[in-house]
């Protein structure tokens, strides 16, 4: 199995807890390739050691990231997260599938069966944006996207390596980006909806299950329905927007089984910043309530 990550040297620490949740649920041989232009030799150590010392062999994989100079990035999206798009290119060959996994990921059962699935002529599997999809059904408008295609979410990506290498020109794809004339908010993800929109395989939603609520019922329902939470079917929990479930303040779905995993990378200080996670997370809920009320 061949798992692909990009991260730069803020986000060593969900790899490291990312990979722990994989190896944990899955066996087999596991092979991590690390895409990257900038990781210190010291947190490359630690990936290494990490990944190996769970069975697992390590590569990581520099690249030249003139590459993606002009490409387009805001907020928290660093252009790292094009790196995926060079997997075809950077894997050895004789590969023939890769899954791309962010790292803001948990994985919660075995993934076996979604990386072997029929590719049935698609260049890329990935899972329909839950939020995006349903609930802002703008994004695909402004995107030009019609109603016959799902935008998907980019955290959660099977690339399908022969097809890729025989189909798919990055100079091209350069190309498109210059001369689309979108307005990308979240860049390479709007990228790859929209220009590898007739060579997607939609997968379904539970190996790439959006942790946030998607409305104030469903809020509800998850704190007080134990029934409720055992209804969701989750292979990968994905812990995607600004609020992330190493702050003390995240509210949202599965911060217990995160926590499982990030008290042992915690340090005094942020243990000592737990102690006041009921009334940080008070803050929020409310914050986010009176951001829907008054916007």
């Amino acid at each position: 199995m061949n798992i692909v990550i990009t991260v730069d040297d803020n986000y060593i620490r969900p790899a490291l807890i990312m990979l722990e949740s994989l190896f944990e649920r899955n066996d087999g041989s596991i092979h991590v390739y690390l895409l990257h232009s900038n990781v210190c030799a010291e947190n490359l150590g630690r990936l290494q050691t990490h990944v190996e010392k769970l069975g697992g062999e390590f590569t990581d994989i520099r690249v030249d990231g003139a590459l993606f100079d002009g490409a387009p990035v805001n907020k928290y999206f660093t252009k790292e997260m094009y790196y995926r798009l060079l997997i075809p290119r950077l894997l050895p060959d004789g590969e023939e599938r890769a899954l791309y996994l962010d790292p803001d990921i948990i994985i919660m059962g075995s993934i076996d069966e979604f990386y072997r699935t029929d590719f049935e002529g698609s260049m890329m599997i990935a899972v329909p944006d839950y939020l995006g999809d349903s609930y802002y059904p703008e994004r695909k408008q402004n995107l030009g996207l019609s109603g016959e295609y799902h935008y998907i979410n980019s955290g959660v990506i099977l690339f399908n390596i022969p097809l890729m290498r025989q189909k798919f020109d990055l100079d091209d794809m350069f190309g498109f980006l210059r001369n689309c004339g979108l307005n990308l908010e979240f860049p390479d993800q709007d990228l790859i909806n929209v220009y590898f929109k007739d060579d997607i395989k939609y997968a379904p939603r539970e190996y790439n299950f959006t942790t946030e609520y998607v409305s104030t019922g469903d809020f509800v329902k998850y704190v007080f329905s134990p029934r409720y939470r055992r209804s969701e079917k989750v292979t990968i929990a994905h812990y995607m927007g600004k609020c992330k479930p190493w702050k003390p303040s995240y509210y949202y779905k599965y911060y217990g089984i995160y926590k499982s995993y990030l008290k042992k990378y915690l340090t005094r200080r942020e243990k000592m910043q737990l102690l006041f996670r009921p009334f940080l997370v008070v803050k929020s809920v409310f914050g986010a309530a009176w951001r829907v009320i008054f916007r």
